[in-house]
């Protein structure tokens, strides 16, 4: 029997779905690491997020062939220096476009409404009616035009935005007016209202959003980022918040998670803040479990060719070693 070890908060109604399907399964369940109860020797497929796996987990599973990320991006497992060559790594892409749509929505709302506000009026019983800038006939820039960038984009053109696509790839997208190369990002940056990053932390794309970026930007413009944090240079951006230099910032990722308590980040008043939690909705699982069927099924039949999101692991992530 194939052993299969799913690490993640939710570990049993993931397993139980695959109980359903599959009866040559040998199940390991684990809400942490740091269950006892593991037996990380004997693990030839894992699935899971990946913000916890460590290096030296990795050095416990010699038997390991197959990791399916629950995430759509891979860059904590593509860090590792103990994940071995040979194990095939599939992500969760394909299943977040209707959560980060959402997420974006939410944080350019909280923004531009300034919810930070309402709620300390509310707090202090306070009744102050403030006017708040519409979304309809605003430019946004979206960093990204795969499966979740295109569902940002549809969800915008349908609040009656001009939408932009910025892709290392141009090509003409139903879901967005326009689609530029990366490589005039500063200059279309110059005219959106909203600028809005949904880009994978991989090897290309660290800091890729700088200051050349904020310094294009209107000072009536705001910065959404629900891509990762270290696309982002925090630092630039910490200083065009503190200068007034953008309006505001709704983020949802940090170069550093948890975002430490010293960070500038939670006194600015015009920067609205969730915990990393634009991908996790309650219909998660549902909405995974087709994906990991399909691709255990492929995997046990040993055609790893059918497999749907295969990363290419061909190039060293920074940091790591070959």
């Amino acid at each position: 029997m194939t052993n299969v070890l799913v690490l993640e908060t939710q570990a049993e109604d993931y397993a139980a779905a695959l109980r359903e399907k599959f009866q040559n399964l040998e199940l390991q369940v684990a809400r942490s690491p740091a269950d006892a109860e593991v037996d990380y020797g004997k693990v030839e497929i894992l699935i899971a997020f990946g913000m916890g796996v460590t290096d030296s987990l990795f050095a416990r599973m010699p038997r390991l062939k197959w990791v399916q990320s629950l995430a759509t991006g891979v860059d904590h497992f593509l860090r590792s220096k103990t994940l071995a060559r040979d194990v095939v790594l599939t992500s969760g892409r394909g299943i977040h476009g209707p959560a980060m749509r959402e997420t974006v929505l939410h944080l350019m709302l909280s923004i531009s409404h300034d919810s930070n506000g309402l709620v300390r009026d509310k707090a202090s019983r306070r009744w102050d009616r403030r006017a708040w800038p519409l979304l309809s006939g605003k430019t946004a820039v979206v960093i990204g035009t795969g499966v979740a960038g295109s569902a940002i984009g549809s969800l915008l053109q349908a609040m009656g935005m001009q939408v932009v696509g910025v892709s290392r790839t141009p090509r003409d997208v139903a879901e967005f007016d326009t689609v530029v190369p990366q490589r005039e990002l500063p200059q279309v940056a110059a005219k959106a209202d909203y600028v809005i990053n949904v880009l994978p932390g991989d090897a290309v794309n660290l800091k890729i959003i700088g200051g050349d970026v904020f310094a294009r930007m209107k000072p009536s413009a705001y910065f959404i980022n629900v891509g990762r944090g270290e696309t982002v240079d925090e630092k630039a951006l910490i200083e065009v918040l503190k200068d007034g230099k953008i309006a505001g910032a709704g983020l949802d990722v940090f170069a550093i998670e948890p975002l430490p308590g010293d960070s500038p980040l939670w006194d600015l008043p015009n920067v609205f803040i969730t915990p990393h939690i634009g991908g996790l909705f309650e219909e998660y699982q549902q909405m995974a479990m087709p994906l990991i069927i399909r691709n255990m099924s492929a995997f046990l039949s040993g055609r790893p060719d059918q497999m749907t999101n295969v990363i290419d692991r061909s190039q060293p992530f920074p940091g790591t070693v070959t």
